[in-house]
């Protein structure tokens, strides 16, 4: 019996369009109160902290910095895909930054060579003509002065901003614009299999890729991949696969209309995956494997084992080539039936 796929068709979430710019404000002078797990932290203007509007009683500095603009981006994410939704979307000013580029002034636990080796960082922040020095934080409160404060272009399971697709294209396209877009008809699968630890995955992952490669798809592990190669490697595939997870955000900076046919572990999508798709006009659909189990792990938050692997497998590619042929989902699946019913007859 074959695999049933059911296709997601809700959202955990909105993905609202917004044209508009998001607000945006300039401080004169604020105290940066370094990150800590006991103590108050954040940056306070007149007294109240930039974000919550909380109070902070006795707010006093013990070093003035020396005078030069800041971009504040709040706590800094260091897990990839936290950072694109998080992080990523404060930093919108740059995309139209006149005059000298600011500081990036956040928030991070930890010591900096920790987060300073992210390889993801660098290679963003390349992009927009910054690099890791252009990072501050501070280890005491200290008195700054001229700091823009963005609000975010992408607000988490909720909307986007168009500037946000702006901030993509300027950071992806210089990455893809030689490549043959679309050039590769060999489907590509994302594969979690190496990773050690994570929010979600599927257990028995390896049968289904056994299954793929034996029917020709290629795999590949974007964690072993540096990101302008994942960029280039995404916007060269007409059909890109795989389970939900932060490597198909990186789509978002490959060539635009990427088309994407992605496992989830429930039945309703994460809006934050539509919200990327409308950043670069991707194709996605989103399938729920019929018969998932589920249980919680210690390095994995959830593990998901699907009941039929190989037949999660042929079904994955079917719906790959009815994206690729442009046909709607019922169209395939009707195609399918008509297939399996009318061969015996045939052969009769």
């Amino acid at each position: 019996m074959a695999a049933r796929l059911l296709r997601c068709t809700s959202l955990w979430g909105t993905s609202d369009w917004i044209a508009a710019d998001p607000a945006l404000r300039r401080l004169p002078e604020a105290i940066y109160r370094p990150w800590s797990a006991e103590a108050p932290w954040g940056l306070f203007a007149e007294g109240r902290s930039i974000g919550d509007g909380a109070t902070e009683a006795g707010l006093a500095a013990a070093e003035t910095a020396a005078k030069r603009q800041f971009l504040y981006v709040g706590a800094l994410a260091t897990h990839y895909g936290h950072f694109l939704i998080n992080t990523l979307p404060r930093l919108w000013p740059l995309v139209s930054w006149q005059g000298p580029l600011p500081r990036i002034l956040c928030h991070v636990p930890g010591p900096r060579e920790a987060w300073e080796e992210l390889p993801f960082l660098g290679a963003i922040l390349g992009r927009l003509g910054l690099d890791m020095a252009d990072v501050v934080t501070f280890d005491r409160p200290t008195t700054l002065r001229d700091i823009v404060v963005p609000e975010p272009a992408l607000q988490e399971q909720a909307a986007v901003h168009a500037v946000f697709a702006d901030l993509c294209r300027t950071i992806g396209q210089p990455l893809w614009q030689d490549v043959a877009v679309d050039g590769l008809r060999r489907p590509l699968y994302l594969s979690k299999t190496r990773m050690r630890s994570g929010v979600a995955h599927v257990a028995n992952e390896d049968a289904i890729l056994a299954e793929l490669e034996r029917r020709g798809v290629e795999i590949a592990f974007p964690e072993t991949l540096a990101f302008a190669d994942q960029v280039r490697l995404l916007s060269g595939r007409r059909i890109v696969m795989g389970t939900l997870g932060s490597a198909f955000h990186t789509a978002a900076f490959a060539a635009p209309g990427r088309r994407l046919v992605g496992l989830n572990w429930q039945h309703a999508v994460n809006a934050n995956f539509a919200l990327l798709d409308r950043v670069n006009g991707a194709t996605a659909r989103y399938y729920h494997p019929h018969g998932t189990l589920y249980e919680e792990g210690s390095d994995w938050h959830l593990a998901w084992t699907v009941a039929d692997p190989r037949g999660v497998a042929a079904a994955l590619l079917r719906r790959a080539e009815w994206l690729d042929r442009g046909e709607p989902d019922d169209a395939g699946v009707v195609a399918e039936v008509r297939r399996r019913v009318l061969r015996p007859f045939r052969r009769g």
